[in-house]
């Protein structure tokens, strides 16, 4: 599968349901949430910051400065081998989250679908493209967008905490909606535009031999390594006994 295949097909799995719900249901789904109760509006706000990706892109960027800062050629083989492999991962989760946020911003802005706070006054089908006005960029959802690439990056990284990571990322594409900035089919498409930029990364970096590999039906796995801290700290550990 070449890298840009999954994208294109995730982009049109998802841009599907997404029309459709523009025919009609999104004003609906738009009226409800002009009444989502005031008292789950602070949980609903708490889960939709983490959209942001503040902390992702601040862990993963500190990982990458830290080794760069380390003087690799006083490390052991082994543990060479170790800090590429956390460093091929940290620079493959913070190229997700902050490439497919930059991608989704980009996308809001030209196709400039007015947001739910607008529906009396513009409907639920208004575009001003280029607008440049953060009412005016809905669609693709750019929390969405982060959310996925985020999810979908560690879940590529840790894959047996896939469901943790999937989960939360779909609970801040549904926050988005709870706190009236977007309608459903901007969070949907916010998602397929994450996940199509995280899996065509992955795949750009499976191809260089960096982070992933192939198995043999040619899906994505973390590449393997030998890499154990604890057995270097085990002499430090007996010395100070």
């Amino acid at each position: 599968m070449a890298p840009f295949e999954r994208p294109l097909l995730i982009l049109v799995a998802f841009a599907v349901p997404a029309a459709a719900l523009m025919a009609g249901s999104d004003y609906t789904l738009g009226v409800w949430m002009q009444d989502f109760p005031d008292d789950l509006q602070p949980f609903a706000h708490f889960v939709t910051d983490l959209g942001e990706g503040v902390e992702v892109l601040v862990t993963t960027g500190l990982l990458l400065l830290l080794s760069a800062l380390i003087p690799t050629a006083l490390l052991r083989r082994r543990a060479q081998v170790g800090l590429n492999a956390i460093t091929a991962a940290a620079a493959f989760i913070f190229l997700s989250v902050a490439g497919g946020g930059l991608l989704a911003l980009l996308l809001k802005y030209a196709i400039g679908r007015a947001r739910p706070v607008l529906l009396d006054s513009h409907g639920y089908l208004s575009f001003h493209p280029f607008a440049m006005h953060s009412d005016f960029a809905a669609l693709p959802s750019g929390h969405s967008a982060t959310a996925a690439a985020m999810a979908i990056s560690l879940a590529l990284v840790f894959p047996r905490l896939r469901a943790l990571f999937i989960s939360a990322g779909v609970l801040i594409c549904l926050s988005r909606q709870l706190v009236g900035m977007h309608w459903m089919s901007d969070t949907l498409m916010g998602w397929a535009v994450g996940a199509a930029f995280t899996y065509w990364l992955a795949h750009v970096f499976a191809r260089r031999g960096l982070m992933f590999r192939y198995d043999d039906f040619f899906r994505l796995r973390p590449r393997r390594t030998r890499f154990t801290p604890i057995r270097y700290l085990r002499p430090t550990i007996r010395s100070a006994k």
